[in-house]
């Protein structure tokens, strides 16, 4: 049987931080690489919103986004036209695996979307507020976890045996323009439902737009 690959959770993060922690590469092929922070959070995975301030004109589909803290390159390797339709000045959502090269981080991009609204933004800026409290209880170790560097970077990649995509697909199933009523996706899904929405709140993926309805951030 195939190994089955699990996508790592996107942790909400501002490039200031990301640049200012420590790049760990993973020794085996199911061992992520990641970056430590300095209040000991380890991502693979991050999800930031920032503006689009240089594009490459290489082989390579490359840019160079800046949030305000900082200045990182997202670079893709398999997919030329990653940023096509993407101008100067854009403010764009990313989702990407973190590598390294001669010890300067950048971003494998798997996810990118523009943003017009600004409420997304400020939203994004509320939750990044919060990320350092969230309970290491509902953090996952992502060590003990199974890496998905063989994945195709794609953006309507899907990835079988994941919780987290499993309840995300629920809540758009449910949600006709106000929300997905939480209860209502707890009762359909069962199992550790409860917790994997808390944590897909923490982690941004999904918002609660008034007690008790939650919404998933596209």
């Amino acid at each position: 049987m195939a190994t089955q690959y699990e996508r790592q959770t996107a942790y909400l993060v501002d490039i200031g931080t990301l640049l200012g922690s420590q790049f760990v590469k993973g020794e085996a092929q199911m061992q992520p690489s990641y970056v430590a922070t300095k209040s000991g959070r380890k991502m693979s995975r991050v999800h930031i919103i920032a503006v689009v301030v240089a594009i490459g004109d290489g082989i390579q589909a490359e840019a160079t986004i800046d949030d305000g803290s900082g200045k990182l390159v997202a670079r893709s390797f398999d997919n030329s036209e990653f940023f096509k339709g993407v101008q100067l000045g854009d403010m764009i959502r990313i989702i990407g695996k973190v590598r390294a090269f001669n010890e300067q981080v950048y971003l494998i991009p798997e996810v990118m979307k523009k943003i017009n609204n600004k409420m997304w933004v400020d939203y994004h800026k509320l939750k990044l507020q919060r990320v350092e409290k969230v309970e290491e209880a509902i953090i996952p170790d992502i060590d003990e976890e199974v890496v998905d560097d063989e994945l195709p970077i794609d953006a309507d990649e899907e990835v079988s045996n994941n919780p987290s995509d499993d309840i995300i697909n629920c809540i758009k199933e449910l949600d006709s323009g106000d929300g997905a009523q939480i209860e209502v996706v707890i009762e359909k899904k069962g199992g550790e439902t409860e917790k994997i929405i808390k944590n897909l709140l923490e982690t941004g993926e999904v918002f609660e737009i008034r007690p008790g309805r939650i919404k998933v951030l596209d």
